[in-house]
C-alpha cells in the first residue's frame, strides 16, 4: 500500500490550508462559496456522543459569518441540538501558546491541552482534551468546479472529559474519547460530493479512522485509512448498501484496497442532520444552490481484513435523500 502525503507536503502544495503554527485560526476567503469548520467529538463511557462545531462561512447573506453549533445524543437515545450565528465582529481568533477561537457565546483553545466550550439556549457542554490540537494524518484534498476543499485532522483519537448541564437536567462529568478535525474551502457544497463515509474508532484498545468520498464524476478521493498510531494507507474504492425507510434505515459499506477489504456497518442511529430541510420554505428555496445534503450517525462497527469488529460512529452523508 501507498504511503500517504505527509500532512507537511501536503500544505506546502496546498492553497486553502496555508501551513501556519495556529491550528486554530480562520482564514476567509472571498468566495462566495467560502467555508471552514473546526469539529470536536467525544465518545464517552456512559454511551452519549457530543459532537461541537465552529464555523466561518460566506454562504447565505453576509460575508465571514461565524457559527457555533451543539449536538448532543444521550445514553437514552435523547437529542440535544443548539446553534447561534453571529456576525464577523463577534467572532474572533486569538494565536499564540495559548491559542483561542471565540465565536459569539461559544470558544475553542489549543495550549497545554485542548478543548471546546458552547452556551447555546441554556444549556452548557465543555469538552477537555489531555492533549494539545496539532495537524496529524493525511491531508484530504478534493478539487470541483474549479475550487478546492481540503480537510485535516488535529486530534486523532484522545482522552477526554465532558461537563454536560442541560436545561431541566442534573450536571453531569463524563469521561471518554475523542477526536478533532479542520476543513476549508470554495467548493459549492452540491459539488463537493456524491456521498461521503466518515468511521471514527475512538474508544477501546484498537482504533480505526475511515475517510471515503465518492465524486459526482464516479471517482474515489479521498479514501484513505488510520489506524489508532497514524499509520494510514489508501484504498481504492466503495460501495455501499442501503436498506430500510426512515428511521429503520440502515446502511453497509465495502471498502477496498489491494490488498485487503473494511467492511462497515451501521448500528443503532443517533440522528439524521439535515440542516437545508430544517429551514423549511427557505430551505426549499436554496436546495437548487446549494444542494440538500443528509447525514446519517449511528453507533457501528468496523472489520478489517476479517478481523474483529472495532466499535465506532459511522457517518454516511448523502447529497441528497431522495
Amino acid at each position: 500500500m501507498r504511503s500517504l502525503l505527509s500532512v507537511g507536503a501536503a500544505l506546502a502544495l496546498l492553497g486553502p490550508l496555508p501551513a501556519r503554527p495556529d491550528v486554530l485560526r480562520p482564514v476567509p476567503s472571498r468566495s462566495s462559496w467560502y467555508g471552514e469548520s473546526f469539529t470536536f467529538l467525544a465518545d464517552l463511557d456512559d454511551g452519549s456522543y457530543v459532537q461541537l462545531t465552529f464555523s466561518v462561512t460566506n454562504i447565505g447573506p453576509g460575508t465571514a459569518k461565524g457559527i457555533c453549533r451543539a449536538i448532543l445524543v444521550g445514553p437514552d437515545g435523547a437529542l440535544w441540538k443548539a446553534s447561534e450565528r453571529v456576525s464577523r465582529d463577534e467572532w474572533s481568533h486569538q494565536g499564540g501558546s495559548e491559542e483561542r477561537l471565540s465565536v459569539g457565546p461559544c470558544a475553542a483553545w489549543s495550549g497545554e491541552g485542548a478543548g471546546a466550550e458552547v452556551s447555546l439556549e441554556g444549556g452548557r457542554i465543555r469538552l477537555a482534551y489531555a492533549d494539545r490540537l496539532q495537524r496529524r494524518g493525511p491531508m484530504s484534498l478534493v478539487e470541483a468546479a474549479g475550487e478546492r476543499f481540503a480537510s485535516e485532522m488535529l486530534l486523532l483519537r484522545g482522552a477526554v472529559e465532558a461537563e454536560i448541564a442541560l436545561p431541566n437536567s442534573a450536571p453531569r462529568r463524563v469521561a471518554g474519547s475523542g477526536y478533532v478535525d479542520h476543513s476549508r474551502g470554495s467548493v459549492p457544497p452540491k459539488d463537493l460530493a456524491r456521498r461521503w463515509i466518515r468511521f471514527r474508532g475512538l474508544r477501546g484498545e484498537r482504533g480505526l479512522l475511515v475517510l471515503g468520498r465518492e465524486g459526482h464524476d464516479g471517482g474515489f478521493s479521498p479514501l484513505w485509512a488510520c489506524d489508532g498510531a497514524a499509520l494510514c494507507h489508501h484504498l481504492s474504492s466503495f460501495t455501499v448498501r442501503r436498506e430500510g425507510n426512515g428511521r429503520a434505515t440502515t446502511f453497509a459499506a465495502h471498502l477496498q484496497s489491494l490488498s485487503e477489504a473494511i467492511e462497515l456497518r451501521s448500528g443503532r442511529l443517533l440522528y439524521r442532520d439535515a440542516p437545508v430541510e430544517e429551514l423549511g420554505i427557505l430551505g426549499r428555496l436554496v436546495a437548487p444552490i446549494v444542494g440538500s445534503p443528509v447525514t446519517w450517525v449511528y453507533r457501528g462497527t468496523a472489520s478489517v481484513g476479517g478481523g474483529p469488529p472495532v466499535d465506532g460512529i459511522l457517518e454516511v452523508e448523502l447529497s441528497s435523500d431522495d
